[in-house]
């Protein structure tokens, strides 16, 4: 009886002091180590190091003695991975510290480490924690998987007993035996044909939509280019200015089309993404923004400047009143998105669009070839301003002349250059035109209705079309090159009857 009462009373001390240990949240980080924060146990907490704590000395797998941030070893030595890094309650307990880590002098629960010191003893072999094993179906699935497994090999064996054919061989003749035995041989030859079979999806085959691309009037329905020559010619182009050695997902042909696709078609870079070997529309928006301005550099040698011999030498029928026309003016308009700066809304209305306009000046030959365009101005401008900061009068020379419409009020400006002006009459203070000024409106609306149809054929590209977006504002004027140098290399306004011999 004393035994067990002793044995009772040590049993009784052990679980008061077990209650006297007051746990706490101060765990150890390190991956399997079970330590926590005890009042009665000599175990001592630290705090990962700060990143602007002085760097030390350290070999690192190479044998190569570096300096380098003591928090980026102890991470690597305790196998702490990035995200856990990210957390600011890091601690490491004194299990896996050396005595001479720390500083003399102190207590062993508030032991200081000394400034160098790293963790060196009990350290994990891995972070990685595994995953745990899948569970199992539950027992009324495993019973319906098992039924339709049963029930598919029940088939089978059906099949197989119904294509054999098994007969009396003694009630037959040689001939039919023989026949039956061809039979048989058939039929297994059919099974192992049938098991042995490969499949093949049809969403292996791709097909690229270059490859549909095989006639002159596809590609320029799709492209807006007027034949495969002039497609060579521009990827030879871009081959020589601008060499490219990176590799892409598409090559340089693919790329340049989706460009010209987009322009004429106007399609989402999702529905292009999608065309074009299921790439990602922010790949597709990338490539459409960096070939942009390439092939604006390339095409904007299309559009210049003729000389007066040149254009002499090209004059229709219905410039032979006005002979000394060396351009023919016109400003067009394409809608764009509205923008959020204040200052940008008020300078890109157009009152005669009623919205948000870019206004571009257009200036062709008096054969119907574009020779001038300028850079994007707001809707707002008039157009006696665009054609001011457009310079294109320093161009000309006297005794040139312009051919314009009624909203070029520029008569002091090409006063001063000594150009001519052509522009129909004004009727001012008359009820109507008397026959000379009716004539003269004719021959001149006859004459400058062909700026309007070049205008048409720009805004053909659906990209002018459709609202133009704020974002690749700064994309318009070289997209506005591209379409304009695609317009002189196109078929001609003109026919040929209509030019004097």
């Amino acid at each position: 009886m004393e035994l067990n009462v002793h044995e009772m009373e040590n049993q009784e001390n052990k679980k008061n002091k077990n209650k006297n240990k007051k746990k706490s949240n101060n765990y150890c980080s390190v991956y399997g180590c079970n330590s926590f924060y005890l009042t009665n146990e000599c175990i001592s907490f630290h705090r990962l190091p700060d990143l602007n704590e002085p760097k030390i000395s350290w070999k690192n797998s190479f044998g190569i003695e570096e300096l380098v941030n003591r928090r980026r070893i102890w991470a690597v030595k305790l196998k702490l991975s990035e995200e856990a890094l990210t957390k600011k309650q890091l601690q490491v307990c004194s299990k896996h510290f050396t005595p001479n880590d720390y500083l003399p002098g102190f207590n062993r629960i508030r032991q200081r480490l000394r400034p160098f010191a790293v963790p060196s003893v009990n350290l994990p072999k891995s972070s990685v924690i595994l995953p745990s094993p899948k569970k199992r179906s539950s027992p009324k699935k495993r019973v319906y998987q098992d039924q339709i497994e049963d029930e598919c090999h029940d088939e089978n064996l059906n099949i197989s007993s119904s294509t054999s054919i098994q007969v009396d061989d003694d009630s037959l003749t040689s001939n039919q035996t023989n026949d039956i035995t061809v039979a048989n041989n058939i039929i297994n030859q059919l099974k192992t044909t049938q098991d042995n079979g490969t499949q093949v999806s049809s969403g292996d085959l791709v097909t690229p939509l270059i490859s549909l691309i095989d006639h002159k009037k596809k590609l320029i329905t799709m492209t807006g280019i007027c034949s495969f020559n002039a497609l060579n010619e521009i990827i030879n182009l871009h081959k020589q200015y601008f060499p490219d050695k990176r590799t892409h997902r598409l090559n340089l042909k693919e790329r340049i089309i989706m460009v010209f696709l987009k322009l004429k078609q106007g399609l989402s870079f999702a529905i292009l993404s999608i065309l074009f070997n299921d790439l990602t529309s922010e790949t597709c928006r990338s490539t459409y923004i960096l070939m942009i301005p390439q092939l604006a550099q390339i095409m904007q040698s299309l559009v210049y400047w003729l000389s007066k011999q040149e254009i002499l030498s090209n004059l229709p029928f219905c410039f032979d009143n006005f002979n000394n026309v060396r351009v023919v003016l016109d400003c067009t308009e394409i809608s764009v998105q509205r923008p959020k700066c204040l200052t940008c809304r008020i300078k890109c209305y157009s009152n005669y669009k009623s919205t948000f306009t870019l206004k571009f000046l257009v200036g062709i030959t008096p054969g119907g070839l574009i020779s001038f365009i300028s850079k994007p101005y707001g809707g707002r401008s008039s157009d006696k301003a665009i054609f001011e900061q457009s310079n294109i009068i320093e161009n000309m020379q006297p005794p040139d002349a312009i051919m314009v419409d009624k909203g070029f009020l520029i008569d002091d400006i090409c006063k001063k250059k000594n150009i001519s002006i052509i522009r129909p009459p004004f009727l001012k203070n008359q009820t109507q035109f008397n026959k000379d000024d009716a004539l003269l409106s004719k021959n001149i609306a006859k004459a400058r209705v062909h700026i309007e149809r070049i205008n048409q054929r720009l805004k053909s590209f659906k990209i002018f079309q459709q609202t133009f977006p704020w974002a690749h504002v700064h994309l318009a004027s070289d997209i506005m090159a591209i379409v304009g140098g695609l317009c002189n290399i196109s078929p001609p306004i003109f026919s040929l009857d209509k030019f004097n011999s």
